[in-house]
């Protein structure tokens, strides 16, 4: 193998979609990390093969065990989609134009940031009562079974 075919870090970390820093985290800390092929002075260089086996061997390593186990709602118990679905169409209709014609319009509105407007889309998190008042207000959203789908995965436990 010629120096043109083996990857630097940069390259590894592209590959990978992480940091370069995160590169160098993974070779000292992980056993299943290859090690490089050979050194370019003091920078490591790898086999691409060895990079995308490592890819494959995380990505079908299975469940993690460590952190918060992810909320499950049994299957059956309430559709998820049902209110998301219909924010959704009210926004696509127009329902709150002018102020509130795309999602970006009402999470500013509800001064959320997009990940906890995205947690109270899927039903992970509550809605709260002044956010459901804006969106009855703006949107003419019926908004009494926004809080199902967490109040559900809740008494399932």
């Amino acid at each position: 193998m010629s120096e043109p075919d083996l990857l630097d870090s940069v390259q590894v970390a592209a590959r990978l979609g992480i940091s370069v820093g995160a590169v160098y985290k993974l070779r000292t800390q992980n056993d299943l990390f290859p090690r490089p092929e050979r050194y370019s002075g003091r920078s490591p260089l790898y086999s691409p093969a060895a990079i995308d086996e490592f890819m494959t061997r995380r990505s079908n390593r299975g469940p993690s065990t460590s952190g918060r186990r992810p909320r499950l709602i049994p299957d059956g118990v309430v559709d998820t989609s049902v209110f998301a679905e219909r924010l959704r169409q009210s926004i696509a209709d127009g329902a709150g134009a002018p102020e509130i014609t795309t999602q970006a319009q009402l999470i500013d509105m509800l001064g959320l940031n997009v990940v906890t407007f995205g947690q109270r889309m899927r039903g992970r998190t509550s809605w709260k009562d002044s956010e459901l008042e804006l969106i009855s207000k703006h949107l003419a959203v019926d908004v009494s079974d926004a809080n199902d789908v967490v109040n559900a995965a809740r008494a399932a436990r």
